[in-house]
């Protein structure tokens, strides 16, 4: 870290921020019943003009938000939607794969919602196979003939083809097509840049992405202004995603869905940094001192579902943070938290984590949970979720499916590597300092030739403000 950072958690009416020297340690926080991000940056501001920080040293401000506006009600728990703002973008969709209409496009969607957001769909040939060649020609002329017909009714478009995670030659071809046609039509999206395997899972998330992507940027704009009169417009801002790791603002709205679970996924980084522990288990409190929550942390970051989350009742194959609801007992959310035997420690974290640490002591003898080694809550716990936002890392990620047989199996795993860092770069992080995380190949069943996903993730830290 080679600059002051703010972290900022917007979880709901109680907010927190932090103020991170370079070195990475703690100089204040703050936290505020309020839901204004205005009002607990100045008390942070204020805390740490005690130590001679001013905000003119603050080079980048990172939030992790739950209630930005455009948000509200969405849960993947619930799959409520109806707590969304009047002004969600009309999207068209678009399918490249004519030979896919056994399942249409929207077949799963709450009917309410399909008719609230989506103006037209249509499904055109198009799309790859698994060696990359193409599923079927790409339909021009049926795709101007629908740029036509929605030009100046859709404020953004959705492109989804069948395997683009192999190539998205088509979707970049039909971009094109739409761009030329309808000239400044708003967002266009591309299934291949939010991930997922599945064509119908990957379809919707893009659709819900178009939706979201223009009032997420309006309430975004608005954090970006709270930042910019309290002296720090030279800082790049930064929005915290639901795998523990930020994005630059304007990479972030363009995917909105990634900050869903953004204050519970940075409420879990916080901890492992606060207590210097890389596995453990976190806790998650409320105000009076009850666990909400327990997450398993796993080598820094939070563990996260598998995908097939459903958002606002529409599939998905979005993944958010593995949280385990408390239910019966502390204890059975841990033993259902973990993924594997053995004792871990229990960090607790947020407004009430001292509260419920100090309740232990009367009756268990070096307040231990059973299935854990030890229960702390670490200094500055009440803030951990902005803590994380400020530490987070700028990561990037890129999947292809990769046949293993291909006479360019080499030069594919090349070009993945590079996409994972191109996104890594995109999304803010330090041209200079970004380096690969992770590389994993998992096999494909069923098929007739070996066949594997390859996930590739690269990172590094925020790059500086003058390089944007």
């Amino acid at each position: 870290m080679s600059s002051y950072r703010l972290g900022v958690a917007l979880p709901g009416k109680r907010t927190s921020a932090a103020i991170l020297a370079p070195d990475g340690h703690v100089v204040a926080t703050a936290e505020l019943e309020s839901d204004t991000p205005g009002d607990v940056i100045d008390a942070a501001l204020e805390a740490a003009a005690a130590h001679g920080v001013t905000a003119s040293v603050i080079d980048h401000v990172m939030f992790a938000v739950t209630d930005l506006r455009a948000l509200n009600g969405l849960s993947t728990e619930t799959g409520y939607w109806r707590g969304w703002p009047g002004r969600l973008a009309k999207v068209a969709a678009v399918r490249l794969g004519a030979a896919t209409t056994s399942v249409p496009p929207l077949t799963m969607w709450p009917k309410e919602l399909c008719e609230r957001v989506v103006v037209a769909s249509t499904c055109l040939s198009g799309g790859a196979m698994l060696d990359g060649s193409d599923y079927e020609p790409l339909d021009f002329e049926g795709l101007l003939a629908f740029a036509r017909k929605i030009s100046g009714i859709v404020g953004a478009v959705a492109i989804t083809g069948v395997f683009s995670s192999v190539t998205p030659r088509h979707e970049l071809a039909a971009a094109e097509v739409l761009r030329e046609e309808m000239g400044a039509c708003g967002a266009i999206l591309l299934s291949h840049e939010y991930g997922g395997l599945g064509l119908v899972e990957r379809e919707n998330a893009t659709i819900l992405q178009a939706a979201l992507t223009a009032p997420v940027a309006e309430e975004a704009a608005k954090l970006l202004a709270a930042v910019s009169q309290r002296g720090m417009a030279h800082a790049e801002v930064f929005l915290a995603r639901s795998d523990g790791t930020i994005a630059t603002l304007d990479n972030a709205v363009t995917h909105p869905l990634s900050l869903l679970g953004g204050t519970d996924a940075t409420s879990v980084v916080g901890a492992a940094v606060l207590a210097d522990e890389k596995d453990a288990l976190v806790g998650m409190t409320n105000v009076d001192g009850t666990v909400r929550a327990v997450c398993a942390l796993t080598d820094g970051s939070p563990r996260m579902t598998m995908g097939h989350t459903k958002v606002a009742g529409v599939p998905t194959g979005l993944s958010v943070p593995a949280l385990v609801p408390i239910h019966a007992s502390v204890e059975e959310a841990i033993d259902r938290a973990k993924d594997a035997p053995g004792d871990l420690p229990l960090l607790l974290v947020g407004p009430g984590a001292r509260m419920f640490v100090k309740s232990l002591s009367p009756r268990i003898v070096g307040t231990a949970l059973a299935g854990t080694v030890k229960v702390e809550s670490p200094d500055n716990a009440e803030a951990a979720a902005a803590v994380g936002a400020a530490s987070a890392p700028v990561v990037g990620e890129a999947r292809r499916i990769v046949p293993l047989n291909s006479a360019r199996l080499e030069e594919i795993r090349a070009a993945v590597r590079e996409a994972a860092r191109a996104s890594a770069m995109r999304a803010g992080a330090d041209p200079a300092k970004v380096a690969l995380v992770s590389v994993e190949e998992k096999p494909l069943a069923y098929l007739s030739e070996p066949t594997v996903v390859m996930r590739v993730r690269a990172g590094g830290p925020p790059r500086d403000g003058g390089t944007r």
